[in-house]
Order: C-alpha cells, then sequence, then structure tokens
C-alpha cells in the first residue's frame, strides 16, 4: 500500500465531502465538521488488482494522537516534562521510520505510478470532451480503482434482479461491497427551484431500489459472489453529471444529499471522481525524485 501522510495525508470530510491534502485531522476548514478520517491509501499495480491496507494509516495517526496527548501533558505541567519529551522524541523516530519507509516504497513502483498518470489523462480527457455513457463504463471496466481504490474484484453489469442490474459489483479488499450505478455525464441534477431533477431523481431511485434488494436478498447474493455480505458490509455509488455544471448553491444541495444518505450510498460526478485522483497521484508525486 501507499500511504499518503503527513503533510501529504489526504482526508475526507464526511460532511461536505471536500477532499483535506494538508495532514490535517481537526476539523474540516471548510464546514467545521469534525468528522474526518478518510485517508486516501490505496495503489494500482496494473496487474488486475488493487492493493490495500489501513495498517500504516491507523499507526501514523496513533503516533500523531499520543504525541499530541504528550505535548499537551507537558503545556500543563511542566514538572513532567523530563519524563514526557524522551517519549515525544522516541514517537517522531517512529513517523520517521514509517516515513521513510513509505517514500522508498513510493519510489520502488514509480513505473505504475507512471501508468497512473496516464490513465489519469485518458480518463480527464473523455471527462473534458462529455464523452457518453459507454465511454465511461468501458474506462472504468478497465481502471475500477478509480471509482473506489480498494477494490479487489470488479463484476461488471452484475445482475441483482430483471430490472435491477448495477453498472458495477465491486468487492473490497476489506470484504465489503460496493454496488456501482453509472449514469449520462450530461444529465443536469437539478432544476431552476433546486430541486432533483426528473432525470436525477430516477437516478437516486434506482440506486436505493438495488440497494434494498441487496438487503433483502442477503442469503441469495451470499450463496453468490458476496459470501461475507451482512446489513453493514455493503452500500452504494452513484456517479452522475458535472461539479462543474453546478452553482455554488447546487454543489451544497448534493452535499447535503451526500450527508443525509451517508453510510448508505454516495453520489460522485464524473469530474468529482477525477479530482479525487489527481489529489492521490499529486501526493504520490511528492515522492519522485
Amino acid at each position: 500500500m501507499v500511504l499518503i501522510w503527513g503533510s501529504a495525508l489526504t482526508l475526507k470530510c464526511y460532511n461536505c465531502g471536500i477532499l483535506i491534502a494538508n495532514g490535517q485531522v481537526g476539523a474540516c476548514p471548510n464546514c467545521g465538521s469534525t468528522e474526518i478520517g478518510y485517508a486516501i491509501d490505496a495503489y494500482q499495480n496494473y496487474s488486475g488488482s488493487v492493493s490495500v491496507s489501513s495498517s500504516n494509516a491507523s499507526a501514523f495517526q496513533a503516533i500523531k494522537y499520543a504525541t499530541d496527548m504528550l505535548k499537551s501533558i507537558v503545556a500543563s505541567d511542566h514538572n513532567r516534562a523530563k519524563f514526557v519529551v524522551p517519549a515525544i522524541e522516541k514517537l517522531k523516530e517512529a513517523a520517521d521510520a514509517v516515513k521513510k519507509q513509505e517514500a522508498a516504497f513510493v519510489a520502488s513502483r514509480k513505473p505504475d505510478w507512471v501508468e497512473y498518470g496516464k490513465k489519469l489523462e485518458e480518463y480527464k480527457e473523455i471527462v473534458d470532451k462529455s464523452a457518453e455513457e459507454p465511454a465511461f463504463q468501458d474506462f472504468f471496466g478497465k481502471n475500477a480503482h478509480f471509482l473506489e481504490p480498494k477494490y479487489k474484484t470488479a463484476y461488471p453489469k452484475y445482475r441483482l434482479a430483471d430490472e435491477l442490474i448495477p453498472d458495477f459489483l465491486l468487492v473490497l479488499y476489506d470484504s465489503s461491497y460496493l454496488f456501482v450505478e453509472i449514469e449520462k455525464p450530461g444529465i443536469k441534477l437539478f432544476d431552476q427551484s433546486g430541486k432533483p431533477t426528473a432525470a436525477f431523481s430516477h437516478a437516486l431511485q434506482q440506486i436505493r431500489d438495488q440497494l434494498k434488494w441487496v438487503a433483502d436478498n442477503q442469503d441469495f447474493l451470499r450463496r453468490r459472489e458476496c459470501p461475507n455480505l451482512t446489513m453493514d458490509k455493503f452500500r452504494g455509488l452513484l456517479v452522475v453529471g458535472r461539479s462543474i455544471d453546478l452553482n455554488k448553491t447546487e454543489l451544497e444541495r448534493l452535499e447535503n444529499i451526500n450527508s443525509e444518505v451517508r453510510g448508505k450510498y454516495e453520489v460522485k460526478t464524473f469530474d468529482g471522481i477525477l479530482s479525487e485522483n489527481e489529489v492521490i497521484l499529486g501526493n504520490i508525486k511528492k515522492y519522485f525524485k
């Protein structure tokens, strides 16, 4: 895995959805929410799978938490400094060791990251020219990590029932499942009154119907490609529209929708996916020499 950490740690605010690439673990600088904790910690090995782990992310955050706690102890009681400061120094050594290990790993995988950059340019091209839905389905079929960095296996056009066919079922490395619905990039999301358009409402209902079917048919799916399926091990992703076509108010409305349905499914725009992957690659390039 690659952990983009320290000043390059990429976190996501669950409330407003923005990516934070400055290593902040406190409140979101955009909305003030403290619900921040999604570290993008994946790499694509271009052999048809993605390998990920959150262990180093957890280790670094634990080190930072312990360091901050010890520093607060020193600040409140200087008499303890002689006992606490050596522990802080040891934690710094541990953090430095993790950083060197991750930097060495990124450098060793440079050819893969170069290929990832080429794929990113390819995706940017079809986003910029507002390609039709089949072009995106084909791209994601070959590069499912753009949808979810932690994917292990992708099943295209996964049939749940006669009329319930998500564009992808992604099996993730944490043994959870992501059901992905891809709509037309050119769909207008909101009308002049600020309400979801009929097309957007239909897309939202599609993902809700698919997830309800999954919830009601877990035994059936466990006998197929989802052996570890439980109520807390699946969610949905709806990819629709472009953020560039939304004004500030409409972006806030989209963020509100995601806030309301958090944990069940998420709505991402096609250029939003582009931005997420650009952040990942940008952080990785900081290690290139």
